[in-house]
């Protein structure tokens, strides 16, 4: 009789750490709106408070160069495209 009663508690047992592991229901109600993460400015002020050119343009990595008497408004020319190769190359 002991031994129907353990072998039914290690049945129960196997059972529910079985079910742990078992995918759970994904019930996903959502009442977020979408934000965009990366929006464009709807006028000009907006686009240079966010950073963007005039144009309606975000700023490129291939800006074009420009001297200022502050050093840290100096934008200098980049490197080629061949001249990059070459350095990545060594």
């Amino acid at each position: 009789q002991n031994i129907k009663m353990y072998s039914k508690v290690i049945a129960l047992a196997l059972i529910g750490s079985a079910a742990a592991f078992a995918p759970s229901a994904n019930l996903k109600a959502s009442s977020a709106l979408f934000v965009d993460p990366n929006p464009s400015p709807t006028n000009d002020q907006q686009a240079l408070e966010m950073g963007w050119s005039m144009g309606g343009q975000a700023h490129t990595k291939d800006p074009t160069p420009q001297e200022d008497e502050d050093p840290r408004k100096t934008i200098p020319q980049g490197e080629s495209f061949e001249e990059y190769m070459k350095n990545r190359a060594q």
